[in-house]
């Protein structure tokens, strides 16, 4: 009996060790669980109200639920988690739209230069260069954002330092509201699976129970 009970907690000691070194292998990247949204930041938004010029999402979104995910432009062919992910969130903000719920996707990319975040650049052939890269970074993206109805999608050429964005990471998805982070989930390149975008919209809804909406006769 002593045998079996001191074998019985050597399998529950390993087990938890292993899940310990599971959790601390994680790619971690933006603020934690628990930690409160660090300060606002400017970005290029490419549809919804502010459309074609910088504003904060940040400011926004202001203390509704919200999901912020900072992204690397995904490259064509590998984008399928990605872009169903951002899908499932827009379907997600039009149904909880009475919790004002919101979505943004800020695409990090060194084409969103521009005068105004890259005031050290004098050099007219590079302003040029500039110019067209972004444009076409700004097209390409419009392209992304037509189909959403809901989820915003910006651009800016560096994650704000005040995020702590992962340099390793491809995607950074926070979830907090009145400016509090509930969930940080993080992905190397190409490891964001189907299993991971199901996880996220599940546990977003979750923390979105439907409320019966005010009928006003």
């Amino acid at each position: 009996m002593l045998r079996a009970n001191l074998l019985c907690m050597f399998a529950l000691v390993s087990a938890s060790s292993f899940l310990v070194a599971q959790e601390e292998g994680k790619l971690k990247s933006g603020p934690k669980a628990g930690e409160l949204l660090p300060m606002p930041f400017e970005s290029l938004n490419i549809n919804g109200a502010a459309k074609g010029r910088p504003h904060c999402l940040v400011c926004k979104f202001a203390l509704s639920p919200s999901v912020l995910i900072f992204a690397k432009e995904p490259a064509e062919g590998k984008d399928a988690a990605f872009n169903d992910l951002v899908k499932q969130l827009d379907d997600t903000a039009a149904e909880f739209d009475f919790r004002n719920f919101s979505v943004g996707v800020v695409i990090i990319s060194p084409d969103a230069r521009d005068s105004t975040n890259n005031i050290q650049e004098k050099d007219p052939k590079k302003l040029v260069e500039e110019a067209v890269k972004r444009e076409k970074l700004v097209e390409r993206l419009k392209k992304r954002a037509e189909p959403l109805k809901q989820v915003i999608v910006a651009c800016i050429p560096e994650p704000p330092k005040t995020f702590d964005i992962n340099p390793k990471a491809d995607v950074t998805v926070l979830f907090y509201e009145r400016m509090k982070i509930t969930d940080n989930w993080a992905f190397a390149p190409e490891q964001m699976q189907m299993k991971d975008v199901e996880a996220i919209v599940k546990r977003v809804r979750e923390a979105l129970p439907l409320k019966k909406k005010v009928e006003t006769k």
